[in-house]
């Protein structure tokens, strides 16, 4: 870390959700982002708008004979994807 540079701890949330409101019967992962210095019991209740939304990865439907081969997919999209969305927090991270 370089001279001068504050460390400032993230939490990173996700959980898969509907979206119909939206879209038809659509489902998404949104990635929530907080800040590890709020304290828990502030944290925790929703009215106070602690989490930001960070980004909203769609879910694909994959097509194979495995079905386990799906997930397999599901999860290495999901994860290139948070690489692609955390890359600027990597940075901060590296550089200061």
């Amino acid at each position: 870390i370089p001279e001068g540079s504050t460390v400032c701890g993230v939490i990173l949330s996700s959980k898969k959700t509907n979206i119909t409101n939206m879209c038809s019967s659509r489902v998404a992962h949104p990635l929530l982002i907080s800040l590890v210095n709020i304290k828990m019991k502030v944290r925790n209740k929703a009215l106070l708008h602690t989490f930001l939304l960070l980004a909203l990865m769609a879910i694909p439907q994959f097509i194979h004979l495995v079905p386990r081969m799906c997930s397999v997919l599901q999860e290495c999209l999901f994860h290139q994807c948070l690489d692609i969305v955390l890359k600027p927090l990597k940075q901060a991270a590296c550089f200061g």
